[in-house]
């Protein structure tokens, strides 16, 4: 009872130190893990200036992640700011309120459009006008987004998924067939599980976000709303047939994945993503080849003029 009378913050902290989830993490990890909390935090305003999102459920659910990584770092260094060293964020987190992101919260917030009712793809003016007027598209493979010169929003390894765990001496001794050989003390073991894609697979991505945000994290100049996704996808599915015809396609939105916090020891690679990126509330078109490949070249398709179903919106 006494608990619910203290601040929400306070409370999360008391749960994280019951269950320290992070304490395996080596600095380096645990630094990843503050900048991945913060990149589903921040978010960009209607008037072009850096805050947080709404305050709703979704946030609620960053909002502790938060906190217990603060908590992680006060009992690992001492309360804030200890342990955050010079320049600790600088060169990850994106620059919201720049002019490319102040045009594109006044133009996003001119169109009215509601999240997860369309797609979107970022990009070059250029290829978002070749898309909008012909359903020009590139279908890469999935090995090749591993690549380090792409963008930290885009570069992501997408044929392994990993989790890691930490496990008690108390949880190792109900785990093992022996316990009575187990010495008195057994300290934490660390666990990482790493799931790995028998093969390369051809990945198109879109965002079901309409956040303005989004241009300054692709460093994108324009972008192409799909409004009739059902027509889209049922464009793209036919037309890749052509190209891809011995490959089966899935599709659907992305699963973000807290490899702290797993909730399913399942993983289906090519619909999973690291929980770093759920910001961009992928959506994805997957075509899985008839046999495993090594790596894949990427495919280039024409689905048809998108004049009907999408606009063009260049900043």
């Amino acid at each position: 009872m006494a608990e619910q009378l203290l601040p929400r913050h306070i409370v999360q902290r008391r749960q994280y130190d019951r269950q320290r989830y992070a304490r395996h993490l080596t600095q380096e990890e645990l630094n990843q893990r503050i900048r991945d909390v913060l990149l589903n935090i921040l978010d960009l305003s209607e008037n072009g200036k850096i805050g947080v999102g709404p305050i709703d459920a979704e946030f609620e659910v960053w909002s502790e992640k938060w906190t217990h990584v603060l908590e992680e770092m006060q009992l690992r260094h001492g309360p804030y700011p200890k342990g955050f060293t010079s320049g600790f964020l600088k060169d990850s987190i994106p620059f919201f309120a720049s002019e490319l992101g102040k045009k594109a919260a006044a133009t996003m917030a001119s169109l009215g459009l509601r999240r997860d009712e369309v797609f979107i793809k970022f990009g070059k003016a250029c290829f978002m006008t070749a898309l909008h007027e012909r359903g020009s598209l590139r279908i890469q493979p999935a090995s090749y987004f591993a690549d380090p010169s792409h963008n930290l929003a885009v570069q992501d390894s997408e044929l392994t998924r990993r989790i890691s765990l930490v496990l008690s001496g108390e949880d190792v001794r109900k785990l093992v067939i022996n316990p009575q050989d187990l010495p008195d003390q057994v300290s934490d073991q660390r666990v990482d599980v790493q799931f790995t894609f028998p093969t390369d697979y051809h990945l198109y991505c879109l965002t079901t976000s309409v956040k303005p945000r989004l241009f300054v994290d692709f460093d994108a100049e324009a972008c192409v709303i799909i409004r009739d996704r059902a027509a889209f996808t049922g464009l793209l599915q036919a037309k890749a047939a052509e190209r891809l015809p011995h490959s089966s396609m899935t599709s659907g939105r992305a699963q973000y994945i807290d490899p702290l916090l797993p909730t399913s020891g399942r993983v289906f690679v090519p619909l999973c993503k690291h929980f770093g990126y759920e910001y961009q509330r992928e959506y994805r078109f997957c075509w899985l080849p008839p046999r495993p490949a090594k790596q894949l070249t990427s495919v280039d398709v024409e689905i048809g003029s998108l004049k009907e179903i999408a606009d063009l919106i260049v900043l």
